[in-house]
């Protein structure tokens, strides 16, 4: 099945139709605050749904933070990627025009995260360059997947973290510690003689990416 997930501001839903026009789909999911499933805009879209015989979901979502967004609206295309009753792939589509500026950058970094075809449709539709199904895991080698999941919580020392690390062997972890430093991934300074390494504020973004997309192939070799 496609579906079109869009976001949704209440007033703007001429914005939705530009992408039920442009976009193929089958089902429509809506995402946006709650208040805008009691506007005139939805009742339209409602009634629009109903004549084509399409099915249509409303989801809200908290927009009083950038993250809580961005976690709701993941949580929103994880569900819509799948068919409950069947089990089966859906292609998914993502439309961002509607609603707030915050909802539409939230919806645009679910998209990155997911890998979703993500498009921005008003009087022009834009295909957006989000990669369609390469995730932030594709982005890192299986040993620096496991590498940023098994720093905890506030940092560690970088030599409780070889432990964990193991077989890898000391020299191969300062090679992917130098990497992720340079991607400001993780930090690293000296405390009584000794290295602690920490995620940085974009690593902990990553690893909770990573645990949404899976890490099942953090625990294989290094490709």
């Amino acid at each position: 099945m496609r579906v079109l997930v869009s976001t949704f501001g209440g007033d703007d839903y001429a914005k939705v139709l530009s992408a039920m026009k442009s976009l193929p789909y089958e089902k429509l999911v809506l995402v946006g605050e709650a208040s805008a499933e009691d506007t005139e805009g939805f009742l339209k879209l409602v009634h629009l749904e109903e004549m084509s015989g399409h099915g249509l979901d409303f989801e809200p979502v908290d927009t009083s933070g950038f993250m809580e967004t961005v976690e709701e609206i993941c949580d929103v295309l994880t569900r819509c990627s799948k068919d409950p009753g069947s089990g089966c792939s859906n292609l998914v589509a993502l439309n961002i025009s509607g609603g707030s500026k915050l909802l539409g950058d939230a919806a645009l970094f679910s998209a990155f995260r997911l890998g979703k075809e993500a498009y921005h449709c008003d009087e022009r539709v834009a295909k957006l360059p989000v990669l369609k199904g390469v995730t932030a895991v594709d982005r890192f080698t299986m040993s620096q997947v496991k590498f940023i999941m098994s720093i905890k919580d506030g940092g560690m020392l970088f030599d409780d973290l070889l432990q964990i690390l193991k077989p890898a062997g000391r020299q191969a972890a300062e090679r992917i510690l130098r990497i992720l430093r340079k991607e400001r991934l993780v930090e690293a300074e000296l405390r009584s003689g000794k290295v602690h390494v920490a995620l940085s504020a974009e690593g902990r973004e990553v690893a909770r990416t990573l645990g949404i997309s899976g890490t099942d192939r953090a625990a294989g070799a290094d490709r």
